[in-house]
């Protein structure tokens, strides 16, 4: 997947969303039709979408005639995208050629009732894989290098050893076990539920259809019972050190097959060429989670953003000592900390992020954006609970004098907004709605040259207005999450309701391409965060 480009990516992912325009279509279409290696891309975003479920998976017949071979790089950097792997939307409408072969659900029957009480030892295992045969998709990374001669191809894992020497990747195993692997690593695949760890860190998360999930290593057989756990190899003493987070892993004699010890939640075991040692305490962040890859990826970016001189804010929604404080990490220009009135904090997009809940009518954050500005870009992380007004504020000064901006959504989640001006001005919605119970990310674009506000939502265009009278942006003092409309002596509520989990402000109009980066680099993560 690395000679993909970020075009042809972006592409996919809003297929995957369910957000792709009919001009996006047609050009897939025409892309598909032209390249033999777009068309091999396509295909694996298919089979990683039916990885995705824990009781089969999809590979794909050879593909139209033509040289369709993708060559790994001696070291492979892959896409940056959490979802960049995926893609959900029907290959037979553009590439006939395209043939689905299932496991068969017997396999996944078999898996789930089989007794692993007695494990079997490898000399009487199949150890015969088909070399063409998929074992596992690469459905997440950040930073992933691999070796020379040791790396996916694309994100089809086969049989075979792969050795990462940078980053953390999340593999998916035919029959839903979910195999995070951190640097330094080396594992050989065997199959779908057999593989052997070298050395280094892997975390397993195996639901019942992948019961009997086997991770061998010189030192003992680790058969999973349908849980979570961690296990780490020492490069140069081989010992092997289990910690079981939830469930049961059963520890097996490599030759005999002999299940040496059942080790349960909350315990751990160390063996050492077959003998028992004494286990080190547990590091958790030696065995990360599938979101803490998003988190990683995100905290990358956010460095590399804070770079640009025309970011006027940056809120990253990080709890401090004083609880009503929202730090802007961006305040070299004037931008002071934002001020909690009662909204709450509670958790974001990843484990270990943060984020505010606006639950009540008088939950807001108070702060200003300060200056005359010629062009603004607004971007924010929302995952609505439900929309009680008319209209719903995400961002708003505190007034409606000529030069202040909104940012709020109807009660069917379209974007409203824009900047108070002379005169008349004319809408146009474009795009999707904001859906409730979903990480989603909106950017507000405001421009003085084109006398134009956009809204973007998960990157694609949804509301479009124009005026015009110039008029230069004066945004001043703000309230997030809630504004109090005083019309003919009444008060009109629009408060939100959920939560919000970054907030960035820019004295620029950034491009589309800037905004879907932001999306891309910003999703929770392929299995989102409920972990």
């Amino acid at each position: 997947m690395n000679t993909i480009d970020a075009e042809l990516e972006g592409l996919f992912n809003r297929l995957v969303d369910g957000i792709a325009s009919d001009a996006d279509e047609q050009q897939l279409g025409e892309v598909l039709r032209s390249s033999p290696q777009a068309r091999r891309a396509y295909q694996e975003f298919m089979s990683l979408h039916s990885a995705l479920h824990w009781d089969y998976v999809s590979a794909l017949a050879p593909e139209v005639a033509g040289d369709n071979s993708l060559k790994s790089p001696p070291a492979v950097s892959l896409p940056a995208s959490p979802m960049g792997w995926v893609l959900a939307f029907v290959a037979g409408t553009i590439v006939a050629s395209v043939v689905a072969i299932f496991w068969p659900s017997t396999n996944v029957d078999r898996a789930a009732n089989e007794n692993v009480a007695t494990h079997q030892p490898r000399e009487a295992a199949n150890t015969s894989p088909k070399p063409d045969s998929l074992a596992a998709l690469l459905v997440d990374q950040v930073g992933a290098e691999f070796a020379e001669g040791r790396s996916p191809d694309g994100v089809r894992i086969g049989p075979g050893e792969y050795e990462l020497l940078k980053g953390i990747v999340h593999l998916r195993f035919a029959q839903g076990a979910d195999v995070v692997l951190a640097s330094p690593a080396r594992l050989d695949v065997r199959d779908a539920q057999h593989t052997r760890l070298v050395y280094g860190n892997v975390r397993v998360t195996a639901p019942p259809t992948a019961r009997g999930f086997t991770i061998a290593t010189d030192a003992a057989d680790y058969v999973d019972l349908g849980t979570e756990f961690g296990l780490r190899v020492d490069r140069r003493s081989g010992a092997s050190d289990l910690y079981v987070f939830d469930g049961q892993v059963n520890v097996a004699d490599p030759r005999t097959g002999k299940v040496l010890s059942e080790v349960v939640q909350g315990e751990s075991s160390r063996y050492v060429e077959g003998a028992v040692g004494a286990v080190p305490e547990v590091d958790a962040d030696a065995f990360p989670t599938p979101g803490a890859i998003g988190f990683q990826r995100w905290q990358q970016h956010e460095r590399a953003m804070r770079a640009d001189d025309r970011l006027l804010a940056f809120y990253p929604f990080r709890r401090t000592a004083d609880e009503t404080v929202l730090v802007n990490t961006q305040n070299e220009d004037g931008m002071a900390a934002g001020r909690i009135e009662g909204a709450g904090w509670t958790t974001g997009r990843w484990p270990g992020k943060e984020a505010l809940l606006f639950d009540r009518d008088t939950d807001f954050v108070q702060l200003d954006i300060p200056g005359e500005h010629q062009g603004l870009t607004i971007a924010a992380w929302l995952k609505l609970d439900r929309l009680d007004f008319v209209f719903n504020a995400i961002l708003n000064s505190d007034g409606y004098d000529l030069g202040h901006v909104h940012l709020q959504l109807t009660r069917q989640g379209h974007p409203r907004g824009g900047v108070a001006v002379a005169g008349q001005y004319e809408d146009r919605i474009v795009g999707n709605s904001v859906p409730l119970g979903q990480w989603t990310h909106v950017a507000s674009v405001l421009s003085r040259e084109t006398r134009s506000h956009r809204v973007y939502v998960n990157g694609v265009l949804a509301l479009e207005r124009h005026w015009r009278a110039d008029q230069v942006l004066r945004p001043g003092s703000c309230r997030l999450g809630n504004w109090l409309a005083i019309e003919n002596d009444r008060v009109t509520n629009r408060a939100l309701r959920g939560r919000v989990d970054e907030l960035a402000v820019w004295s620029r109009v950034l491009s589309v391409d800037e905004i879907k980066n932001l999306v891309e680099v910003g999703r929770p993560g392929m299995l989102g965060n409920a972990e």
